[in-house]
């Protein structure tokens, strides 16, 4: 008997630990952040970044113009989204607890397609993303 009850809260830590990733679609409107050095990002229009979400959906990640164009708008989308509010045209306030951005790190949001890459010198660029179907 104790081995079974040792099986069963075993197998349910397992389901518990490995179900508390948020399970990603392309309708996901999250930000996922994903390492990447500054070595990968090209802006020729190849594809510099490719990943999987839950749902099984492929995304690939590339410069394009029109984008880049709307750079600082998709910039101001992040941050709001990660709870901080623009207080004037440059000061950024946020409440206790709100999420960080990471340099070094992209930000991808499936649902408006693009990517956010922060330069670990704070700098900033701005990608499109696709979804192979």
């Amino acid at each position: 008997m104790k081995k079974f009850l040792r099986i069963i809260l075993i197998a349910f830590l397992t389901i518990s630990l490995t179900s508390c990733a948020t399970y990603t679609t392309m309708n996901t409107n999250k930000w996922l952040e994903y390492e990447l050095p500054p070595s990968r990002i090209v802006k020729n229009g190849e594809i510099f970044f490719e990943g999987k979400l839950s749902d099984g959906s492929i995304f690939s990640v590339f410069f394009d113009k029109k984008i880049d164009e709307d750079a600082r708008y998709y910039h101001v989308m992040l941050w709001q989204d990660f709870g901080w509010k623009l207080k004037d045209d440059k000061t950024w306030t946020s409440p206790q607890g709100a999420r960080e951005r990471k340099l070094g790190y992209i930000y991808i949001n499936p649902n408006r397609q693009v990517a956010v890459y922060y330069y670990p010198d704070r700098e900033y660029n701005v990608f499109k993303v696709d979804f192979k179907k």
